[in-house]
């Protein structure tokens, strides 16, 4: 045993061992402009370098059913039993992209065998004539279990495959069949690192509004979460999958923008979804979201270089007040003001939430679950905590990337939440690339047609402000 499963780590122990989420998945696409032979020598060969440079690669999880799950090392690990090459059939980038997306649906819908025994991620290369038609080209999809990893340990990944990459050319495995180092180790449980800090105000506050009576202490205007946690949608699991991308010549002036008001990309893109939800959700009085974000600066964990679960979330309400004002917009300036106010309230909350670190987070309460099977059992049929997740990973860069392989492009996605956010909208983006935001949710637990209105929403929103102009969602 390498160690215990933290308290922020259980969290996916349990869920997969549930069924209630499956996995995180990381997609980049890699390029090079000449033809590099027998491409999957070279892959299997970089893939080697990264298993044995990150001990995360190398554990199995035991006890995912009880209170006490721990991490293994692994004796070995079979590096062609961790790749998947799929060939698609398509002629154009269009029909890549859908068979991307059902690849990406399939695996998110996946349990991990038998974690145990087995490495609980896997590395999917997906190719076909329509991705490149000079040089090699193909999209890896990184599928891991979230308790191995969050998304910044995703990207931290395709970091480490990328330079493999470009420095195994001409490289072959002597052995398909890893041996795992006996020292290795894992960075330390997140609590390990954090002394969280919990005030009696903020316990008996969170411990009344999970316990207080509903019917006789109403919340005045609970925010709208679409349709309850449902046992029949998990039993009948099928994560859902849309990939929209904004044109590369267009981040640049998106992020000039958000400069100019103060904000973020991630404050606007929550703009734009609320905005979104206001006009397409009538009933709706309020929203809310959670934006995870990292802890790798308190716990020292190297963002770029180091794999770990280091996260906590941060919850964003949008009161009757906003969508009431929301709705009542009628020009776009009127509308395109409401989202910047919402870009840059964001911001502030987001940075208050830094500054308070590490009191009073809801990280800190995990100890005080005595079941945690139990916790998310007991959302089954109950309304959920958020109408959205919004996640966002950063930017990745090829700069400083010596060799002929190069990232033109990166996809976030997870399974759908059975017991979370209804819809979870994830972003990545790549340094001269395009800025990609993909939406994932559960079938059956928010209508499919809403959500597709919610996508064509934030990109029309996202490309009218690149072009300068006043965003008119909900008016046309």
């Amino acid at each position: 045993m390498l160690r215990l499963v933290g308290d922020i780590e259980r969290f996916s122990t349990a869920r997969h061992n549930l069924g209630v989420y499956r996995c995180v998945a990381i997609t980049a696409r890699y390029c090079t402009t000449h033809d590099s032979g027998e491409l999957s020598l070279i892959i299997e060969a970089a893939l080697a370098k990264v298993i044995l440079e990150h001990p995360a690669l190398c554990c199995g999880i035991i006890n995912e059913d009880k209170n006490d799950p721990a991490y293994i090392r692994l004796d070995s690990i079979d590096v062609l039993k961790c790749i998947d090459y799929r060939t698609l059939e398509s002629s154009n980038a269009e029909e890549h992209e859908q068979g991307l997306t059902r690849i990406l649906e399939q695996r998110h819908s996946e349990l991990w065998p038998d974690p145990s025994t087995l490495p609980p991620w896997k590395v999917i290369i997906v190719q076909s004539h329509a991705l490149s038609s000079q040089g090699s080209a193909f999209d890896a999809i990184f599928a891991f279990h979230h308790a191995l990893a969050d998304g910044l340990s995703g990207v931290v990944f395709h970091r480490s495959f990328l330079e493999a990459l470009n420095s195994s050319e001409g490289d072959k495995l002597t052995s398909r069949i890893l041996k795992v180092p006996e020292s290795i180790s894992l960075p330390p449980a997140m609590e390990k690192s954090i002394d969280f800090k919990i005030s009696w105000p903020f316990l008996l506050l969170q411990l009344w509004n999970e316990v207080r009576p509903r019917w006789l202490f109403p919340n005045p205007s609970p925010p709208w979460t679409a349709l309850p946690c449902s046992a029949a949608n998990i039993q009948n699991y099928k994560s859902r999958v849309r990939i929209l991308a904004i044109e590369p010549e267009l981040v640049p002036k998106i992020l000039a923008v958000c400069r100019e008001q103060k904000a973020t990309i991630t404050g606007l893109l929550h703009g734009l979804i609320v905005t979104s939800l206001t006009a397409h959700v009538p009933e709706a009085t309020s929203f809310a979201s959670g934006t995870p974000f990292s802890l790798r600066h308190l716990t020292g964990l190297s963002p770029t270089k180091e794999m770990g679960v280091q996260v906590a979330a941060h919850t964003s309400n949008y009161t009757p007040e906003i969508i009431s004002r929301i709705r009542s917009s009628r020009t776009p300036e009127h509308v395109t003001s409401e989202i910047w106010i919402i870009a840059r309230n964001f911001r502030t909350g987001m940075a208050a939430e830094l500054a308070a670190l590490p009191n009073d987070n809801l990280v800190g309460l995990i100890p005080y679950v005595s079941n945690m099977h139990n916790m998310f059992r007991s959302k089954i049929g109950q309304p959920r905590a958020d109408t959205y997740e919004l996640s966002n990973v950063g930017n990745m860069t090829n700069e400083k990337v010596e060799g002929d392989w190069k990232i033109e492009r990166a996809l976030f996605t997870q399974s759908g939440m059975g017991t979370g956010s209804p819809v979870s909208f994830n972003v990545a983006s790549v340094s001269g690339g395009p800025l990609c935001v993909t939406a994932t949710w559960l079938q059956g637990d928010i209508d499919e047609e809403l959500v597709d209105k919610l996508v064509k929403d934030v990109k029309f929103g996202l490309r009218c402000i690149a072009e300068g102009k006043e965003v008119s969602l909900g008016m046309y």
